[in-house]
């Protein structure tokens, strides 16, 4: 409907349109727009402080541009020089390559020192994961004697945060089973668990689902 009705005025708005703009072109100057009060009152001071200020804006300083032209500049040495390094701080260097940075794991550089009671993005995903697997064994003291923290602080981390796992529901012709990455969740027992624990290494019951779903992993890629 309003395409309609647009169609059926366009005659009426476009009706004389030539003659109606040569008439407001025609005009020796256009209307101003209106000033604000500030304004006014701003132009109303600077009228008083110099009479004669709408001359000197409309005529040339012939003063002014002469000591324009004398100005010169001139440039000595490179960005390159001695000059410019000693401003630099040795102990803050500045960047010298400008290629592209390299993605990391997690989105941002990890530190390489982490101080007492703090914990990177990695270590605290990897205490995670290993308290998921076993919380009997990893628990909460052993994590915060590991990774320096407070055993307070680890058991609010190990209540509010989880990893992601995939299990693969129960069916007729198999068993409930993990269906996440082997690779990672293996490495967790052997590393991670070990590190915790000392020299006793938990090792994962032949039995389970979880173990035969990892031995079905390794013979498939071979």
């Amino acid at each position: 409907m309003g395409a309609l009705a647009t169609k059926a005025l366009r005659p009426l708005k476009s009706f004389n349109i030539e003659n109606r703009a040569h008439r407001v072109i025609s005009k020796e100057k256009p209307t101003p727009a209106p000033r604000y009060a500030a304004n006014m009152e701003d132009l109303k001071r600077a009228m008083e402080s110099d009479p004669n200020l709408d001359e000197k804006l409309d005529k040339k300083d012939l003063g002014l541009d002469t000591r324009l032209k004398n100005v010169y500049v001139t440039s000595h040495g490179k960005p390159e020089d001695d000059v410019t390094r000693e401003k630099q701080n040795p102990n803050r260097p500045l960047p010298q390559d400008r290629g592209l940075v390299e993605d990391f794991d997690y989105g941002f550089k990890e530190p390489e020192r982490v101080k007492y009671g703090h914990t990177t993005l990695r270590n605290a995903v990897e205490f995670i994961s290993a308290h998921q697997i076993d919380p009997k064994e990893v628990t909460a003291a052993k994590i915060a004697l590991q990774y320096k923290l407070k055993a307070e602080d680890v058991e609010n981390i190990l209540k509010y945060f989880k990893t992601y796992e995939v299990y693969l529901p129960e069916t007729k012709k198999s068993a409930a089973m993990f269906a996440g990455p082997a690779t990672l969740r293996k490495q967790l027992y052997k590393e991670d668990i070990k590190e915790i624990e000392g020299d006793v290494q938990k090792k994962p019951d032949k039995k389970s689902s979880f173990y035969k779903y990892e031995i079905e992993n390794e013979n498939k890629g071979r």
